[in-house]
């Protein structure tokens, strides 16, 4: 094999390895339908920028860059880290405390992926006008 058959190789797989570290992983942020507060659609924000206002009984999924990337929902500071990988998928479930304000009380929850891929089956795709943001803030 000649040396600039080697070089192009080496190259090609280099460019090949690099592009499979940016690939992005994909998270799905949904709420189950309840009775109670369907007209009440809080605000999910990612890395401390809006995302969207989930609908009673919807999913959005949105591809996003690896690495820790938080969740709060509307102005409460609490929420969750998610530490994400390339090519994985994850799942947040926006959940209301029982005793709590549907205007103030949803919080976000991981759920394991096996769990999250179920719930999400019987949900609808959130509506595009809720939508306010494709990804997360970080780049």
């Amino acid at each position: 094999m000649s040396v600039p058959r080697i070089v192009i190789g080496v190259l090609v797989a280099s460019f090949v390895l690099l592009g499979q570290t940016k690939a992005p992983g994909i998270i799905h942020v949904y709420r189950d339908k309840l009775n109670q507060g369907k007209a009440v659609h809080p605000t999910v924000s990612c890395d401390a920028f809006p995302v969207a206002k989930i609908q009673n009984g919807r999913v959005y999924t949105m591809k996003v860059s690896a690495g820790r990337h938080n969740f709060t929902v509307g102005d409460s500071p609490n929420g969750i880290d998610v530490d994400v990988e390339p090519g994985k998928e994850y799942f947040v479930r926006i959940d209301f405390a029982a005793n709590a304000s549907f205007a103030t009380g949803a919080s976000p929850v991981q759920v394991p992926a096996d769990q999250g891929s179920k719930d999400i089956r019987k949900l609808k795709p959130l509506d595009g006008w809720y939508i306010e943001a494709a990804t997360c803030g970080k780049p």
